[in-house]
């Protein structure tokens, strides 16, 4: 058995022991990685999900390597929900600047604030995706990258951020990504209730187009002020991470090019007709996550009717009060209740096999052939 986690959000303060900005426990990473090591994960890729942690899944990754006892690759990119970084903040006191993940604005008309001052200055922004772009390019020598992303549309979370820009940053950063030396680094995209939006877009790029506006100035990257032709190069896989759609949003993705490949984790599994997604998708076309700390599988869950023999977990669960209680040297046979972690990647192939009727083994070989196909060993 082995897995190949492709959604492991290294970076979100719960791995410090942090829980909405309030200090539990000490850091518990290494024995994260060691569980997920006994459990047969041999390889996670970190979320970047924003500049910010972008740069810290990085460093976190270098500050890993020599001690970690699986392999730790990473990407590089702006969420949807993180796009408000690329807009110079109108009100402190609405948004405090700090571009994570787990810091939503929870004001959606400040969000649209943000998309209407771009008619008015997009220097801000320029800079930002410059700035992005210099990170991107900077690491590409780096073998453990192995992604840019997680980019792409988020119509559940518009106090995250607004549509709008959303949609523009989406554009921007695929622009990005042809820009790039390296042509056929893959894709790592988040989709959610945007099918349609999201096609069109990618559909753009895959055929080609000349952008005659550049809004920001990425000329500057390749020394040039005539129109720019961006096109995928048509070797370039991508990744639609998380799948929570329609099983004819699913088909959809999966006819727009051979190239197209889906992700899917714990939240992948909630309802019936996620059910019926998985019992479509080829096996060749699926790559597993655990997105980790989030999309744990849970008993209201309809995934809880497919783990059927499944062993659970070797591993007690605390609170996230309690493990500091815990003598530090036990550490690692405790998980913290609610807190995803990438040792329950079993859970997540054990419901797709029995869904599918299909041996684990064959799963589990499968996606990892895959995954190594298209982010690499």
């Amino acid at each position: 058995m082995r897995y190949y986690d492709i959604g492991f959000n290294l970076s979100d303060p719960m791995f410090q022991g942090i829980y909405h900005g309030k200090k539990y426990h000490n850091s518990d990473i290494i024995n994260i990685l060691q569980r997920a090591k006994d459990k047969q994960v041999k390889v996670t890729l970190l979320t970047g999900s924003s500049i910010v942690e972008s740069k810290q899944v990085i460093d976190l990754k270098n500050s890993l390597k020599d001690i970690s006892p699986i392999k730790l690759y990473y990407t590089i990119g702006v969420h949807p929900c993180c796009v408000n970084e690329f807009v110079e903040n109108l009100d402190v006191e609405t948004n405090n600047g700090s571009s994570t993940i787990d810091n939503p604005s929870n004001d959606e008309n400040y969000n649209y604030k943000l998309y209407e001052s771009l008619n008015t200055d997009r220097s801000f922004a320029s800079k930002k995706l410059i700035e992005l772009y210099d990170l991107m390019s900077e690491n590409l020598k780096d073998p453990d990258l192995r992604a840019i992303g997680e980019i792409g549309l988020d119509y559940d979370r518009f106090h995250y951020s607004c549509k709008e820009l959303q949609l523009t940053f989406f554009e921007e950063q695929l622009k990005l990504a042809c820009l790039l030396p390296n042509e056929t680094i893959p894709l790592f995209l988040h989709m959610r209730n945007c099918c349609n939006d999201f096609i069109t877009i990618l559909k753009k790029f895959i055929e080609g187009f000349n952008d005659t506006e550049d809004k920001f100035n990425l000329g500057r990257i390749i020394k040039s002020d005539k129109p720019i032709h961006y096109k995928l190069h048509p070797k370039k896989k991508f990744v639609v991470h998380s799948f929570t759609d329609s099983p004819k949003d699913l088909q959809n993705l999966l006819d727009l090019s051979e190239n197209c490949y889906i992700g899917m984790n714990g939240a992948s599994f909630r309802l019936k007709e996620n059910i019926e997604s998985v019992k479509i998708v080829p096996l060749n076309r699926l790559l597993l996550e655990t997105d980790a700390p989030w999309c744990e599988i849970r008993r209201t869950h309809e995934a809880s009717n497919f783990l059927k023999d499944y062993v659970p977990l070797p591993y007690k669960s605390v609170k996230r009060d309690k493990l500091s209680k815990v003598p530090q040297e036990e550490w690692n046979n405790y998980m913290i209740k609610s807190r995803n972690e990438p040792c329950t990647m079993e859970q997540v192939a054990a419901v797709v096999a029995n869904i599918k009727d299909i041996p684990l083994t064959d799963v589990v070989s499968q996606v990892w052939e895959t995954s190594c196909d298209v982010y690499g060993a």
